[in-house]
């Protein structure tokens, strides 16, 4: 028996068959495997290699520069694989397992990514090379590789701060917009919980959050606001999931700072319910109060409805900067009267109202009074630009009565208070525009004396009544009392007008006859104002009137004006002389001025 043979013997009866058994697993081996001898000459293949390579065995087997095969004619690549194999040679038997990660050519041209294993193979000295197709390992990984850079390159280049925490909170991952906003470095909060970086609250709610995430496996959102800064954030935290084991790994972060959107926001639900002007609720505000009142358990509810007397006259003659003037003071002096809760709204463009739930009779009379006292004490204080407002208010003391009802009840009230005070308001605000023609120095005394005495002595020239000779004279303080809406750098520019502030001194006219419209003591001049600078030839504003369409009382208003302008020094020209006054009276005859009046002026001042 063979177990009883000397042990020389014993080998000698084994040789042939390891032999064989090497050759089988060679040749079944699942891996590429190439026998090369010392000078890199291929002995042998096995099927496996010649799968992957796409030789056969007739192609490569004896083949010396094999390489060549492999690595399309690049010489680096035909050294590199020739040293790799041939070198296995001189280690022998003493060397260490070698291995190498390249790229090679197979057949059909189509680069392949191999992992190459070598060894010698004991006894000789050929070298055993096993290959191991690692095309697809390579792709993914370099796949993987550009994702990630790519996606690294996304959250770093984002205005957001991105992260990751785990169960615990810890930081696992934090990109440069986290490391500025918090002024740390990434080795210092790697690893670190989030409540060493935040305030308790924060803490506390973020934690929740997260926990959260890890229990339900959902994503949520929510908006967060700094009590240390006047910040804002918004917080979306989502599950990162495991591959394999399909658990949560961790909680990826996305803030979002939208403080600025916030403000926005912040800012246009402000001005959706408030009067851009004056900061007090607006109309829609305050019919959605009307709907709830009218539904709520509050029987008893006051209303009080205030008016501006004046404000377009003020707005017609001193323009809409001095009308917006006057509503301001109008809406810090209501508002004052009442107390921080009350609805106090501005309805219209003149017009406030002001709900009061559960106000009787009394307390609402009285914060009435209180808004007149306010009133007059701004009206002294704001002699130039005084104040007056009508009020009205009613009192719904049951629910049959609708607030629609009520509203109508208290404006109707404010009305009849209306009718006895606006006259006397715009008698106040008239007066007080005489004296600012005063103030901004557009006539003085003397002047005044004078063109009074001008105009007077032409009118009793060509034979006018007595009765409309004291109208001229009225007329002649105030024909040009709408130059008080004109800005005085027009009215006292040195140089000539542009075609712009032409047009602005030519509303002067139209402004000084709705002043005079407004006051009982000028109406009647009124249309003398509005025509004075009207032309004889029908060249003039703003009307284009002609010849005697003109009224009389204007066409002598217009004659002395000019007299007075060209023998007075003005900022845009010299006083001229008496000669040079009548040549230019006498050449405008017929055009600008009534001939027939030229004449009868130049008698009177040629004296």
């Amino acid at each position: 028996m063979v177990k009883n043979l000397p042990i020389s013997d014993r080998k000698k009866r084994t040789l042939p068959e390891d032999k064989a058994l090497y050759h089988a697993i060679f040749k079944s081996a699942g891996i590429a495997m190439v026998v090369a001898d010392e000078d890199a000459t291929i002995s042998l293949i096995n099927p496996e290699f010649e799968k992957l390579s796409g030789y056969s065995r007739k192609d490569l087997e004896g083949q010396k520069k094999w390489t060549e095969f492999f690595v399309n004619g690049d010489p680096s690549k035909m050294t590199e694989y020739h040293d790799f194999i041939a070198n296995q040679a001189r280690w022998g038997r003493v060397s260490k397992s070698k291995s190498h990660e390249s790229k090679f050519i197979d057949s059909k041209g189509k680069a392949r990514d191999v992992f190459a294993l070598k060894d010698s193979l004991m006894g000789t000295k050929k070298t055993v090379i096993s290959f191991i197709d690692i095309t697809e390992v390579i792709g993914e990984k370099e796949k993987t590789r550009i994702s990630e850079k790519k996606y690294r390159s996304l959250v770093e280049s984002t205005d957001d701060s991105a992260y990751m925490v785990d169960a615990d909170c810890r930081y696992i991952f934090v990109n440069e917009k986290v490391l500025t906003r918090l002024n740390v470095t990434e080795k210092k909060i790697i690893g670190k919980r989030y409540r060493n970086f935040h305030d308790l609250d924060d803490t506390m709610e973020f934690s929740g959050y997260v926990n959260k995430v890890f229990e339900t496996g959902t994503s949520y959102r929510y908006e967060y606001k700094s009590r240390r800064e006047e910040r804002y954030t918004l917080r979306t935290l989502s599950p990162v999931i495991e591959e394999n084991s399909k658990k949560i790994k961790c909680v990826a972060v996305v803030s979002k700072d939208i403080t600025d959107l916030k403000k926005t926001e912040e800012k246009l639900k402000y001005l959706s319910l408030h009067d851009p002007l004056t900061g007090l609720y607006n109309r829609a505000y305050f019919e959605e109060e009307i709907r709830r009142l009218d539904n709520s358990r509050f029987e008893l509810v006051g209303l009080i409805v205030c008016d501006i007397d004046g404000l377009k006259l003020i707005n017609d003659s001193l323009g809409h900067n001095k009308g917006d003037e006057l509503l301001m003071a109008a809406s810090r002096v209501i508002k004052e009267s009442f107390r921080e809760g009350d609805v106090v709204a501005r309805v219209g463009g003149d017009e406030f109202a002001i709900l009061l739930p559960n106000s009787p009779r009394s307390k609402v009379e009285n914060i009435c009074q209180r808004i007149k006292r306010a009133v007059q004490a701004h009206s002294r204080k704001n002699t130039l630009l005084p104040l007056s407002i009508a009020t009205g208010f009613a009192i719904r003391n049951g629910p049959n009565q609708s607030m629609v009802e009520l509203y109508r009840e208290a404006d109707n009230n404010m009305y009849k208070e209306k009718l006895y005070s606006s006259q006397n308001a715009r008698n106040m605000i008239v007066k007080n525009l005489i004296n600012t023609v005063e103030v901004k120095g557009l006539t003085d005394k003397r002047s005044l004396e004078r063109f009074q005495k001008l105009v007077t002595d032409l009118a009793r020239a060509v034979g006018m009544a007595e009765e409309r000779i004291k109208g001229l004279s009225l007329l002649a303080q105030f024909h040009d009392i709408g130059n008080i809406s004109i800005h005085e750098r027009i009215l006292h520019k040195p140089g000539d007008l542009t075609s712009e502030e032409f047009i602005e001194i030519q509303k002067h006219s139209g402004i000084g006859h709705r002043i005079a419209q407004s006051a009982p003591d000028l109406v009647h001049i009124s249309d003398f104002i509005l025509k004075h600078h009207e032309w004889w030839s029908g060249n003039g504003y703003p009307l284009g009137l002609k010849g005697d369409a003109i009224p009389l009382e204007s066409r002598v208003i217009a004659i002395v004006d000019a007299y007075e302008a060209m023998t007075h020094a003005r900022p845009h020209h010299p006083p001229m002389s008496k000669r040079e006054v009548i040549r230019e009276l006498n050449k405008c005859a017929g055009t600008q001025f009534d001939p027939y009046l030229v004449e009868k002026f130049i008698g009177i001042i040629g004296k």
